[in-house]
């Protein structure tokens, strides 16, 4: 019997073409064949949350399951598997510096998105990439009843050094030039990866990774091949084991083919 192959898919710059933010033709094509080897699981991996997942949506039937938040949210099949809440202490200091600062944040919570206020820029974000229904505080006051997985903090990269310094137990992974996924530290992909493993029993030799950001990086240690679209940033090109061209340039399919996986 045919050894099971898991493939982990991110979303944003490797599945989602990086200039179009869409489904590509060919990468369309390569999920519907993939979904057809009987001996191959597919799995999203993304920073995104089960709330946010936008335009990915109608494709959610390709996939066995999704490893989400950046490891903090993980369904196989019907169930679903948390990660560890950010101390509900932190989430209130963090509140608290960001309405001072006049810094835009979202709490990623199991099925909900809340921001404390929206700026120009995090609007922008949620209307164009995001495409979620959102709980607006609009500097009103958070319900700390509520665990919240993640945040989205929607700042330059110099004043996400400033937290990242004043909150050395979360980890901060910048989106590139702007913003940042916030966690409790040691969460990551990776994390969620290993879980699934885990639980459904996949050897590494068989596990397959493809992203384009820092947050693929740790995911891309914990599997036997993993790939990094030409649009990737420096981390992830540098710990993934081959490089493709840019999700533009049908770069997922491109790898896919060269990695025989469709043979």
């Amino acid at each position: 019997m045919d050894k099971r192959i898991a493939l982990f898919f991110d979303i944003d710059g490797t599945l989602l073409d990086n200039k179009t933010k869409s489904i590509l033709p060919l990468t369309q094509y390569i999920l519907e064949e993939l979904n057809k080897k009987t001996n191959y699981d597919l799995y999203l991996s993304t920073g995104r949350s089960l709330a946010t997942l936008g335009k990915i949506a109608p494709y959610k039937k390709y996939f066995k399951g999704m490893n989400l938040s950046n490891g903090q949210e993980i369904y196989i099949g019907e169930k679903a598997y948390f990660g560890t809440p950010i101390a509900k202490q932190t989430i209130k200091k963090l509140l608290m510096r960001a309405e001072v600062e006049m810094v835009s944040i979202g709490l990623i919570l199991k099925n909900e998105i809340v921001m404390n206020f929206f700026t120009n820029e995090s609007h922008f974000n949620f209307i164009h990439y995001v495409q979620a229904k959102v709980t607006n505080l609009n500097h009103k006051p958070f319900d700390f009843t509520k665990d919240v997985l993640q945040v989205w903090l929607f700042a330059s990269n110099e004043i996400i050094q400033t937290y990242r310094e004043v909150f050395p137990n979360l980890d901060f992974i910048d989106w590139g030039g702007y913003g940042a996924d916030v966690l409790p530290h040691g969460a990551s992909k990776a994390n969620g990866i290993q879980k699934i493993a885990n639980l459904i029993g996949y050897e590494k030799a068989n596990m397959y990774a493809f992203g384009d950001g820092d947050n693929d990086a740790p995911m891309f240690e914990v599997v036997g091949t993993s790939v990094a679209m030409g649009n990737g940033s420096i981390l992830a090109k540098k710990k993934a084991t081959m490089i493709t061209d840019e999700s533009s340039n049908d770069g997922l399919y491109k790898a896919i083919m060269q990695l025989k996986l469709l043979d």
